[in-house]
This record gives C-alpha cells, structure tokens and sequence, in this order.
C-alpha cells in the first residue's frame, strides 16, 4: 500500500507539471536599435528565459505586402537582430516578439539624408535610496521622445550605477529608444568591454557616418590606457574622413570646472585634443561631470553633457581656458541640427534641482534651450532658431514660467 501510495503521488506530481502552463517570455529591455548605417541596422532587446525570438519591419510607407520576418540570434536572453539591404534615408517600422509577447510598432531611419537632427546626453545613473532613474532620468527621456525626425540619440556615457540599473535603464529611456537609433559611449560605470559589447553589439570605440557628418565614439576608462596608442593610432586614422562634418564623444571631458574634476581630464587632453584641432573636428561631447558646460578650445567646440539623470554636481567660480557658458543642477540634452555646412547646438533644459532640497524638481517649459552654439564659428548663422525651441537667456529664467514637480 505504501509503495502504491508513493507511486500515486509521484504520477500527481508529472500530470501537474503537464499541466502547468510554461512561463511565458516577457520582453524586459527594449527594443532598441544601434550600428545603423544607410542599408542596415541592428535590433536588439532582450527577453526572460531562452524562447526564440523574431523581427518584423517593413518600410513605413509600405503595405503587408512589403513586411519581413527574421529570427533574432543571441544568448542568455540578449536578442539581436541584423536587417540588411535596407533602403538609405528611410523610415521603417518594426516590431519584435519573443515567446507569447509582441512589442507595438516601433521605427527608426536609416542613415543618408545630408542634413538632419540628432541628440546627445548622459549620465542617467540614478542614486539609490535617493532617487531612481524612473524619477529623474525619464523626466529627460520623455521630453526627448517628444522631439521629432530625430536621427539618433548619443549615450555619453554612464548609462547605470552597476550592473544591477539596466532594467531601470531601459524602463526610464525605452520612450526615446523605441523610435530611434542608440549611439552608446561607455562610462566608468557601464562594467566591462565584453558587457558594453554584450548589451549595445558594439566595441568600445567605432565610428560610422551619417550624411554629412562622420561621428567618433572613444573609449576614455581607465582601462583603455593599457593599449591607448593603439587607439590613438586609429583616432588619427579616422579622423582623416573626408565629410565636411566632424564630432567626437567620449566619457570623460578634458575640460571642465567640476569641484571633483578640477580643470577636466588632463591625461585624455594631452592626448587627443591636438588631433582633434588638426583634424577639424567641430564638436566634443563628454560627460562624468555632471552638469552642463561648453568651451572652445582651438577651434574646437567642448560641450559637457553629464546632466541626464545622475545627481548633479556644483561647479567651480575658476574655469579652465575657452570657457563659454555653463549651468549647474539642471537636466537636460543638447540637440543638434547638422547640415554640410554647419552644426547649431542647443542646449535644452529640462528641470532644475536646488542643491538645497533634491527631492523638489523645477519643470522647465517643453523646449527651453538655455544656450546655443553655431559650429563652425565663421559658418554663416541660421535665419531663425529651430523651430519649436524657446530661446532663454539663462538670467531671465524666472520661476513663473516653470512648474514644480515633487520626485
């Protein structure tokens, strides 16, 4: 009997694992879109469990007709996907599925058009117990998702805390991800090469093109100046691009007036800014620091852009050489409007954050650009400023005209 009574409970056992419904993939980052070029880009996401995955995608315009699907490859979750023979300066749609979940239509543009915008941030890592990224980085990440045709986003760098913050990460930024290209730069806190690789599908520093414009992304960590000359080597390299257009970006600023940083990256200064100078890049984009800051420097545009979603830091009164302009405690990005003959910068607040109380945000109003640059300095001015932007000078930034908002 006993032995009937242990083979029962044994074959009850098997019936209810038959029985159970097998947990279903949940889509947990993304989608989101990195390595666009003018026919191809990459889609990754990632999902729970290690159920197949697909992509759907179809020109914008096109019909049921025009729409394909592939399987996405990876491992541990992580889904990428590589469409190829894909149409310059188009929109497509897309949508992916893993398991039972299917994501809405998403887009992206392939790279081609000569002009276009762009927008770069960084330093959206949050400060737990203070604060988390759905606090103060999505406050930004929403107001980017509402700029329109922009081309890509540049990540400076500092994407999370640890490696424990890229759920938040992707929770916080997937508004803006969803309907664009990533461009990630990788910070000091972004982990290993072999992560950043895992996450993004790319190495820790690359280039690309996109219309006019030819874009450098470095690597700056520590880590790198084991091989730096190598890097290096390939900067001067690259740099010999012949598009009339030049930016680079890299975590770590060379200059900047930071109370913790003091005068800026005076290793990564003496190594690349003469190169940068020869070579005509118009523009730099770092983070670390976390605020805004722009200097020019040789003829060179220096912008600081480490004011994401990371607690802010105060700023010296001392400024190293070429400054320009500079704001503390406020979130924000710079977008910027590229064509063959010029770059406009803008710089574009989204909160404010009293040192005194960080848990009181001040909302600016939707486009208020609080400083403005147009590379190169000797291009001719553009005849209006972009179109939607609220032009303030930082001064007369009042608190009538913003809304208080309690994170």
């Amino acid at each position: 009997m006993r032995r009937y009574r242990k083979a029962w409970a044994m074959a009850m056992v098997v019936l209810l694992a038959l029985l159970t419904p097998a947990a279903s993939a949940a889509i947990v980052w993304g989608p989101y879109v990195t390595n666009t070029t003018g026919d191809s880009a990459t889609v990754n996401w990632k999902a729970t469990g290690e159920g197949a995955g697909w992509v759907e995608y179809a020109p914008k315009s096109g019909g049921s007709s025009e729409v394909c699907r592939i399987p996405s490859t990876g491992a541990g979750g992580m889904h990428r996907t590589l469409l190829t023979d894909l149409t310059p300066a188009t929109t497509y749609r897309y949508r992916v599925g893993t398991g039972d979940e299917t994501t809405e239509n998403c887009r992206f543009r392939t790279f081609g058009s000569q002009s276009f915008s762009c927008i770069i941030y960084g330093d959206t890592r949050a400060q737990k117990p203070f604060f988390t990224q759905t606090e103060r980085h999505a406050l930004v990440a929403e107001r980017m998702a509402a700029e329109e045709d922009i081309l890509f986003v540049i990540h400076t760098g500092d994407f999370v805390c640890d490696e424990t913050e890229w759920d938040d990460f992707f929770a916080a930024a997937g508004p803006v991800l969803r309907n664009t290209t990533l461009v990630p730069v990788p910070g000091n806190h972004d982990g290993s090469v072999e992560a950043f690789s895992a996450i993004f599908g790319l190495p820790s520093y690359y280039s690309f093109d996109a219309g006019s414009l030819h874009v450098t992304v470095l690597d700056s960590n520590d880590r790198a100046w084991a091989d730096m000359d190598t890097q290096t080597a390939w900067l001067e390299n690259d740099l010999a691009s012949p598009l009339p257009r030049k930016i680079v970006t890299f975590h770590h600023p060379p200059f900047s007036s930071d109370r913790r940083h003091p005068g800026g990256d005076q290793a990564i200064r003496a190594e690349w800014s003469d190169i940068l100078s020869r070579s005509g890049v118009d523009a730099v984009f770092s983070a670390h620091t976390h605020a805004y800051e722009r200097y020019q420097v040789s003829g060179t545009e220096y912008v600081v852009v480490g004011c994401g979603g990371a607690p802010l830091y105060p700023l010296a009164e001392e400024k190293p050489v070429g400054y320009q302009a500079g704001r503390g405690q406020t979130l924000g990005y710079v977008r910027a409007t590229v064509s063959p003959e010029s770059i406009d910068l803008g710089m574009v607040a989204v909160a404010e954050v009293p040192e005194t109380d960080d848990k009181e945000v001040t909302m600016f109003p939707a486009g208020t650009v609080i400083d403005a640059a147009h590379l190169p300095a000797d291009a001719a001015p553009p005849e209006k400023a972009p179109g939607g932007w609220w032009v303030v000078p930082a001064a007369l930034l009042g608190g009538a005209a913003l809304s208080r908002l309690r994170r």
